[in-house]
């Protein structure tokens, strides 16, 4: 083989040998440009999982917190009415009795127990009917009595509270949810206190 074919076979040996390495590094670079772009949509895949996760997590608290307010507004709205309520019923208590104060008093004071009764509370509009039904007893006007009486023997020891006032009380508890349910009913719009 001549000089200048050697020559020739190594510049084209050569120029092979630089295509394949060129081949190699490109294809190289190519696997590089795919791990690294796989890479990154890994990484965004977990990333966009993260923020939907911490998304949610948020929009749950949020609405927790939202509807923890929502209570606590219709329990403070249910209170408000309920003392409101309360606050009418005994406003109303004094038109009650003047709608039939003797009938209302001698039912009351039939309902107690015979006793010789040493003082009696009334209200000073029932002062004559309390004289004349508990003639041997103290009688006291009270102005926070609307009707009825609180009346005490045995010097104290036994007491009865058969006041209008009372009887409130002891059925409040019965007819507030009624009361609420009638105005819920009437009112637009209105949503059940959870």
């Amino acid at each position: 083989m001549s000089r200048a074919a050697l020559i020739e076979d190594l510049r084209r040996k050569a120029a092979e040998d630089a295509e394949a390495v060129w081949r190699d590094a490109k294809a190289e670079a190519e696997k590089a440009r795919l791990d690294a772009a796989r890479e990154i949509e890994e990484q965004r895949t977990s990333v966009a999982a993260e923020v939907a996760a911490t998304a949610r997590r948020l929009e749950e608290a949020a609405t927790a917190e939202a509807e923890r307010n929502a209570r606590e507004i219709r329990m403070t709205a249910a209170t408000t009415l309920a003392n409101r309520l309360h606050g009418l019923a005994r406003a109303e208590l004094a038109s009650f009795r003047q709608q039939g104060a003797e009938r209302l008093f001698a039912a009351l004071s039939a309902e107690l127990p015979p006793v010789p009764w040493q003082r009696v509370r009334v209200s000073p509009a029932d002062q004559p009917l309390a004289r004349a039904r508990f003639p041997e007893a103290v009688v006291e006007c009270d102005a926070s009595i609307a009707g009825g009486m609180a009346v005490e023997a045995e010097e104290g020891r036994i007491r009865v509270g058969n006041t209008l006032e009372t009887r409130l009380e002891s059925a409040w508890p019965d007819i507030l949810p009624g009361l609420v349910a009638d105005i819920l009913e009437e009112s637009p719009g209105h949503r059940p206190v959870a």
